[in-house]
């Protein structure tokens, strides 16, 4: 773990925008994610930016089964990790704004989506590549998780025609984190 953490923490200052964090978040904030994740809607669970999968362990305590996990990672390094550490899930080793085409005539539906990306510093034209095809294979009454810093929703909500709210707030993470859970309009 600390190996993985030296990894991660390597790799931010080589890529602070595209990494995101300067370390992996805390278990506080991976168990308190997994409890949102509805294990009993049918279909695997997606996490996007997965990096060394420290959120990837909240879901396995939370007793989701590593089968039905897809990882999607960008870093080759973090992917490796994600294999080797949990082998049984589903590790993507890809750009999240293609997340449709590497699920496309894979998956039918997904139980939830769970991101760790940094997804508000990522144009609207990638946040909508990610968000879109998420909640169609989300279908009605699916939650895209986003895990976020930022005081405030990190998805633009009018503009991708999505609801968005607060659902959690971590103070014991380094740094503090929020959970925003957004779905298709109308809102539920």
């Amino acid at each position: 773990m600390a190996a993985d953490a030296a990894v991660f923490f390597g790799l931010w200052l080589q890529k602070p925008l595209r990494i995101a964090a300067a370390n992996p978040s805390g278990p506080h904030l991976a168990d308190a994610l997994a409890r949102f994740v509805e294990l009993e809607r049918p279909g695997p669970v997606l996490e996007l930016g997965s990096g060394t999968g420290s959120l990837t362990r909240g879901l396995v305590r939370a007793r989701c089964p590593l089968e039905r996990i897809i990882a999607v990672e960008q870093e080759p390094r973090f992917a490796a990790v994600l294999r080797r550490d949990f082998p049984g899930a589903t590790v993507i080793e890809g750009d999240a704004t293609r997340i449709g085409q590497y699920l496309a005539g894979h998956v039918e539906r997904l139980s939830t989506v769970v991101s760790s990306l940094p997804i508000k510093w990522l144009s609207l034209e990638a946040q909508r590549a990610i968000v879109e095809p998420c909640l169609e294979l989300l279908g009605p009454g699916g939650r895209f998780l986003q895990v976020t810093n930022a005081f405030s929703s990190p998805l633009p909500t009018d503009p991708l025609g999505i609801c968005g709210r607060e659902v959690s707030r971590v103070w014991r993470n380094l740094l503090p984190a929020q959970i925003w859970s957004y779905s298709h309009r109308p809102c539920t």
